[in-house]
């Protein structure tokens, strides 16, 4: 459990480690800009009483009702902040998919160098484990943006449907949760992800299960701790949320890329795994 651990959340251990560190960086630093914003507004103290008049309402009247509707006390500043917040979890889910394309094609060229060292007899031995060819950055950048816009207009309406059946969603994240993998590493296309990662993870399912409930109770525990810092210092607050929010995202992403290589270069055909996650 504490090597899972270790693998998990050693985000930085990718290649030459400078190009994950860069990308953590830029992510803390432009998420915590957020809340420093001076056009946001994060009073919503008026639109909270405004809210509590639709609640005290005893007797439904329609022209009370058009008249509270009508002025709706969302400033232009609270919008922005709204749609900041916004941008700064497209940010997050932006920055995980480079970091999972990046751990995959790493560990591609990686895992080839490795091979052909030994020599053509062994090249020949282990071809079956020669993974496939790292995508071209070209290709990469392509897919990157597509499916950034299928995250904005399908995935994330999707997820808010499915917090509404939790249960059912956390059983078959296992499943589904290294689909973005196989497509951003090149391996599928955008609508035949899906299908291959569910079919690959069916043997490792618990496996996957386990890994992901470890980066569950750690994002447990940081919501639990973190805004304790707040009454200390609200700055302080702003800057530790934004680095371990960061760090979590880009464990999950590790997370996904780790299983989907090992699933995908190491399939269970019978008896025990041969590599755990």
């Amino acid at each position: 459990m504490l090597t899972t651990i270790r693998t998990i959340f050693n985000i930085d251990n990718v290649g030459k480690r400078w190009g994950v560190r860069i990308l953590y960086l830029i992510t803390v630093v432009l998420n915590a800009a957020i809340h420093f914003n001076p056009f946001a507004d994060t009073d919503f103290s008026p639109l909270e009483s405004w809210l509590m008049s639709f609640y005290n309402m005893t007797d439904y009247d329609p022209e009370v009702y058009n008249s509270l509707m009508m002025t709706m006390p969302l400033s232009k500043g609270n919008i922005i902040y709204l749609l900041t917040l916004l941008v700064g979890e497209l940010i997050l889910i932006g920055s995980a998919y480079i970091y999972a394309s990046i751990y995959v094609r790493q560990y591609r060229i990686e895992k080839a160098e490795i091979i052909s060292k030994h020599g053509s007899d062994v090249i020949n031995y282990a071809a079956p484990l020669i993974p496939d060819e790292p995508i071209k950055p070209s290709k990469l950048v392509g897919r990157l943006l597509l499916i950034m816009l299928v995250t904005v207009f399908v995935a994330l309406p999707l997820l808010t449907i499915s917090m509404y059946f939790l249960f059912f969603a956390l059983v078959g994240l296992p499943f589904i949760f290294t689909a973005p993998v196989a497509y951003l590493s090149g391996d599928k296309g955008l609508f035949s992800a899906i299908p291959y990662s569910v079919k690959l993870s069916f043997r490792y399912y618990f496996a996957n299960m386990r890994s992901i409930a470890v980066v569950l109770f750690a994002v447990l525990v940081a919501d639990f701790l973190i805004p304790l810092i707040s009454n200390v210092s609200l700055t302080a607050f702003y800057i530790v949320d934004a680095a371990v929010t960061t760090w979590l995202w880009l464990s999950i992403a590790r997370l996904a890329a780790i299983s989907y290589c090992t699933m995908k270069d190491y399939p269970i055909r019978s008896g025990r795994r041969p590599y755990a996650i």
